[in-house]
Order: C-alpha cells, then sequence, then structure tokens
C-alpha cells in the first residue's frame, strides 16, 4: 500500500478497549515516530510511556483529549526541546 493511501485511511481513535497493549508495539511505535524529519536532524524529542490510567495525567492533556486520556491502556507523553540555539 502507498503512503498516501495510507494517510487518505488514517482517523483518529477516541475511545479504547479495556486490553493491554503490547510493549512491542509501543517500542515500534516510538521507533517509526523517530524516522520523522527534524531540523538538522537534531531529533529534540523525548518519549514517556505511562502504563497505568492517571486522572492528574490526563488533567494536562490538551483540551478535549482529557476522556481519551483517561481511558487509554497506554500514554505516550512526547516532549520535545524547541531551543535548537543550543
Amino acid at each position: 500500500m502507498k503512503f498516501l493511501e495510507l494517510n487518505k485511511k488514517r482517523h483518529a481513535t477516541k475511545h479504547f478497549i479495556d486490553k493491554p497493549v503490547d510493549p512491542k508495539d509501543v517500542r515500534t511505535a516510538i521507533e517509526i515516530a523517530t524516522l520523522a524529519p527534524s531540523a538538522h536532524n537534531s531529533q529534540p524529542w523525548k518519549f514517556v510511556v505511562v502504563r497505568e490510567r492517571n486522572a492528574e495525567l490526563a488533567k494536562l492533556a490538551y483540551g478535549s483529549n482529557f476522556e481519551q486520556v483517561a481511558s487509554a491502556p497506554v500514554t505516550i507523553a512526547l516532549f520535545t526541546d524547541t531551543d535548537l540555539a543550543k
């Protein structure tokens, strides 16, 4: 399947089943994310995997994402350093 076709078929997940996520799948998702291009190949990202449901973490979720974060079996938080002048 070509990349354009894959992008056209993608969708946002709004509801999650109460089933554990295989750690291999989490590692694969992060590995794929790290292949994204970055300015000067700086790769300024860090990933934090949260494997427990946490209302406090969900409160930090942006905007209307509270319910998705609160109900997800795994949350991957992405942090980035935007000060590329270092």
